[in-house]
């Protein structure tokens, strides 16, 4: 984890090079049309104008910083005593938060250079777009939980399919629904960085929309692959980075 925040913070130093002194792309034609070559790589609608030019460094670095301080929460934990009484549960919060400020950060970079203006996350297809431009190496495949985990739901199951069960307990909608259960009920492993990015979409909503509870991340076996997947939203920025560069 300690590699990927100081690649991350390496290339965007490097990225800085490219833009120079803050500021002084509203008064330099030339360091526009420079930096909007490096931007038609992810999408063609970029333009030289200096006020898009603006606009795009300062969401990509706002995405950026939250992505940042999401890495660099080391050993995240959150809730009621969890300095002086810290356990478990806590542990799994601190995971799942890390998650979310992580994910906000890449959707943030990503749709500013893919040119995604709506308020709408970003979809399956432009998570295969983005990721193409960002030409990653091969994805390490992340494991899906010990099914034994899901005991916890044994009064659900007793009345409805395991499959309805999760799904409904998690109350994901349809974009979600299929990559959770491929990895969580049909314990099929991510093998894929679109992949990774779909189920990180998907945790990141049941955690944000309150369905994810951290006693149930703790339960299912989530803590680490939480923690594994903000990792690799800050491997795909640092590929995307370097395209700029």
């Amino acid at each position: 984890m300690a590699d990927i925040t100081k690649n991350l913070n390496n290339v965007w130093c490097d990225l800085w090079k490219v833009f120079g002194t803050y500021g002084s792309w509203k008064s330099d034609i030339p360091k526009c049309k420079d930096i909007q070559a490096r931007l038609l790589h992810f999408n063609n609608s970029h333009s030289n104008d200096p006020e898009h030019i603006d606009d795009v460094v300062q969401s990509l670095s706002r995405g950026f910083y939250l992505i940042k301080s999401g890495l660099e929460w080391c050993e995240p934990t959150a809730g009621h005593n969890s300095i002086d009484k810290l356990n478990a549960t806590h542990k799994a919060r601190g995971a799942q938060w890390r998650l979310v400020m992580t994910y906000g950060g890449f959707e943030t970079f990503a749709k500013t250079l893919l040119t995604k203006k709506t308020k709408k996350g970003l979809s399956p297809n432009e998570f295969n777009q983005f990721t193409q431009k960002c030409q990653l190496n091969s994805y390490k495949p992340l494991y899906s939980p010990n099914k034994t985990k899901f005991k916890t739901l044994e009064k659900w199951l007793t009345i409805k399919s395991e499959r309805e069960a999760i799904l409904d307990f998690l109350s994901l909608n349809d974009g979600d629904t299929k990559i959770i259960q491929r990895w969580l009920i049909e314990k099929q492993n991510i093998s894929s960085w679109v992949d990774a990015l779909k189920l990180s979409k998907a945790l990141r909503n049941a955690t944000a929309h309150g369905a994810l509870s951290a006693t149930k991340v703790q339960q299912w076996g989530l803590r680490k692959p939480l923690l594994t997947l903000s990792e690799n939203l800050g491997e795909v920025a640092v590929a995307g980075i370097q395209k700029l560069i």
